[in-house]
């Protein structure tokens, strides 16, 4: 299993540091009018609350919050962490056809748990689907896989995310590929991952391939340099690994979103099993099953949901 178990919250008052200029001016609008900041990893919230300026780096960590709870999405989540690839972009192309193959095996047993569950066990208003969800960091990430798809010649239907703006235009596209595809390909950050609630009770597997970790870049760098006092890892941890698992635990989130809804889910890469990265996801989806080889992935995909 992955993490070490559901993350703890703890709730304390802590004197803030001094602010200036717009910093006093959000701060002195959040103690006359309140001020909601959400997110869907209780771990960051430290690291939010430090770069927000709302606390010192120190006592990020004992800034009072609220946890909101819902217990009905307790055991909605089957997960597996696939420690068979390294989605890192240096060893990526190594896995491509690993990559694949999953998918194709994700989605035969998304057809398969459709076929077999008859149509009154899904959750009410859901129209049940065998399309898969795959969520990538980037759009080139998922342009290769449907090539390495492609040439291995599956006749899997695969829609890739196209880049529109309008929300009405996302949702009429979702809609339409779930009905029409095997497979929506999906970037990790995008509004198509993090702002439709329409996979919610339609899309049974899902599979993340890998952390969404930011670009590298003069701003990343800048970042890097700002916190290089807080130790390397640390650093890395604020500019590179809080903000790519946000969007993993966002898209994921995008799975269950009423009380009945279930999802099995692959976490496609073997940095997902270390603390540093298992750590950053939300509860529900910090524990699960290890995959080491591909019999592992068959035994996983062939058994009932352990939720």
């Amino acid at each position: 299993m992955a993490g070490g178990g559901p993350l703890a919250a703890e709730r304390a008052t802590v004197p803030l540091p001094p602010l200036r200029g717009e910093g006093r001016k959000l701060r002195r609008s959040a103690e006359n009018c309140g001020l909601a900041a959400l997110s869907t990893s209780p771990s960051a919230v430290g690291a939010f609350l430090a770069d927000a300026r709302l606390a010192t780096p120190d006592t990020a960590g004992a800034a009072g919050h609220v946890i909101a709870h819902t217990p009905w999405r307790e055991g909605a989540y089957d997960v597996a962490f696939d420690a068979r690839v390294d989605t890192s972009f240096q060893q990526r192309a190594k896995h491509h056809a690993t990559t694949a193959a999953t998918i194709e095996a994700l989605h035969a047993a998304a057809l398969a748990r459709k076929s077999q569950t008859p149509r009154d066990k899904f959750p009410i208003g859901a129209e049940a689907t065998s399309a898969i969800a795959v969520f990538f960091p980037s759009y080139a990430y998922a342009e290769a896989i449907q090539r390495a798809l492609e040439q291995a010649g599956s006749v899997l239907r695969v829609a890739l995310q196209p880049r529109l703006k309008d929300l009405a235009a996302q949702a009429a596209w979702v809609e339409e590929s779930l009905v029409l595809a095997d497979a929506l390909f999906l970037v990790l950050g995008s509004s198509f991952a993090e702002s439709i609630d329409l996979l919610g009770g339609r899309v049974s597997h899902a599979m993340v391939v890998g952390p969404a970790l930011p670009e590298v870049n003069a701003v990343q760098r800048a970042r890097l340099a700002e916190l290089a006092g807080r130790g390397r890892e640390e650093a890395f941890r604020r500019v590179y690994q809080v903000p790519g698992m946000t969007k993993v635990n966002q898209a994921l989130g995008r799975l269950v979103r009423a009380p009945g809804q279930r999802a099995r889910v692959i976490l496609h890469c073997r940095r997902l099993l270390e603390p540093s990265y298992a750590s950053l996801l939300a509860p529900d989806y910090q524990l699960g099953t290890n995959l080491l080889e591909d019999a592992d992935l068959v035994r996983w995909l062939a058994a009932p949901s352990a939720r």
